[in-house]
Order: C-alpha cells, then sequence, then structure tokens
C-alpha cells in the first residue's frame, strides 16, 4: 500500500514539473489579446465568416466542473477508504482543466482578432 503510494505521488511530481518546466508560468488569467496569423488580411468577408464559425465550437468546454464531475467524487471516496492511489485522478483533473482553459483561452484570441478584421472590413454593412 504505501509502495502504491510513493509511486503515484512520484508519478503525479514527474507530470507537474514536466508541465512547468516546458510551459510558461501563469499564476493569473491572461487577458484577451487578439491573435492575428499570416496571411488574415487577404480573407474575405465569407472566409472570415466561415473561420470564426470553426472557432466558435471550439471555444466551449465539455469537461465538467469539480462539483459536476462524479469521477472527483467517486476517487475521493475510492481514495479515502481503500486506495489512496485513486485520488491521483484530483491532479489529472486539475491539469486537464488547465489544458482546457488554455485551449479556450486560443480560440477566444482568435475569435477577437477575427471579428476585428470583419469590423475593419466593413462585413456588417450591405
Amino acid at each position: 500500500m504505501h509502495l502504491i503510494l510513493r509511486k503515484t505521488v512520484s508519478l503525479l511530481f514527474l507530470l507537474l514539473l514536466s508541465n512547468t518546466l516546458w510551459a510558461e508560468p501563469r499564476t493569473y488569467p491572461r487577458p484577451v489579446e487578439p491573435l492575428y496569423q499570416e496571411g488574415d488580411e487577404k480573407l474575405s468577408c465569407r472566409q472570415l465568416e466561415q473561420q470564426l464559425s470553426q472557432f466558435e465550437s471550439q471555444s466551449y468546454s465539455d469537461k465538467p466542473g469539480f462539483y459536476e464531475d462524479p469521477y472527483t467524487g467517486a476517487s475521493i471516496w475510492i481514495g479515502a477508504l481503500w486506495v489512496p492511489g485513486a485520488l491521483t485522478y484530483l491532479g489529472y483533473s486539475g491539469i486537464a482543466e488547465y489544458h482546457e482553459n488554455d485551449r479556450i483561452h486560443h480560440a477566444q484570441s482568435r475569435i477577437d482578432a477575427l471579428r476585428r478584421m470583419k469590423a475593419n472590413l466593413r462585413c456588417h454593412e450591405y
């Protein structure tokens, strides 16, 4: 039992360490800034609208929150009563939520850039 707990803790430590070494440290939420790409200035209003609809679908999260996730409650219950290694799901869930928020932030930045370009082209006018 103690060996499983030690391996679980070391695995979690390596997982967290690997994410912090290659990623930039962020402790506070970043503001959404427009994310422009090469060739954006050549897009027409219709192409901008198509890209906007593509990124809109990527700006939502499918991951349930901490209290809505049934696996969270199960891992706490099982980890507290039988196998402490089940608590590693909490670490995984936190890391998955972090990456999910990062993906959503990227999509929202791109949406902001596309909307600004649509406004500059006056696509809303007939």
